[in-house]
């Protein structure tokens, strides 16, 4: 920190060492969250989640479908 920071020079990227640093492992991360991610092959939708009305003492009610 107390030097000057050292540059890489690509053809016309200029890009210093800690910001390459930086930027590989924001991708690596990236990556790694998306790879391991667990399966979700159970999961429901909004609509499928609500509990089921019970049959028992309820009044009749109109099914509405959303589209």
């Amino acid at each position: 920190m107390g030097g000057p920071a050292q540059y890489l020079h690509f053809g016309f990227i200029l890009i210093s060492l800690a910001n390459l640093i930086v930027i590989t492992l924001l991708i690596v991360i990236f990556v790694l969250a998306a790879v391991l991610r667990l399966p979700e092959k159970h999961r429901l939708s909004t609509l499928e989640a609500l509990p089921e009305p019970s049959d028992s003492n309820q009044p009749a009610q109109t099914e509405t479908k959303v589209r």
